[in-house]
C-alpha cells in the first residue's frame, strides 16, 4: 500500500468519531437545519446518507409543506 493511501485511511479513522451520529440525531439535525435554511445542502446530503423517509421527518415535527418540497430527495433514496 502506498504512503498516500495509508495517510488517507489514517485520516478517515481519526475523523470517524467526529461524525458518529445516530439515526435520531440525524433526523433532528435535518429538521432543525431545514427550518433555519430551507435550501440547505447539508440537510439534503444527510437525508440521502441515512435514507430518511418523509414519514420520519413529519413525525419529528417538520411541516408537511416543507416535506413536499423535498420530494426529489426522497425519491432518490
Amino acid at each position: 500500500m502506498g504512503k498516500a493511501k495509508q495517510r488517507i485511511l489514517g485520516r478517515a479513522k481519526n475523523t470517524l468519531n467526529k461524525y458518529d451520529l445516530t439515526r435520531h440525531q440525524a433526523i433532528d439535525f435535518v429538521v432543525n437545519e431545514l427550518v433555519a435554511r430551507p435550501t440547505s445542502l447539508k440537510a439534503k446530503n444527510m437525508i440521502s446518507l441515512f435514507g430518511l423517509k418523509s414519514e420520519e421527518l413529519t413525525e419529528a415535527g417538520m411541516e408537511y409543506e416543507r416535506v413536499l418540497q423535498l420530494e426529489k430527495c426522497f425519491s432518490l433514496t
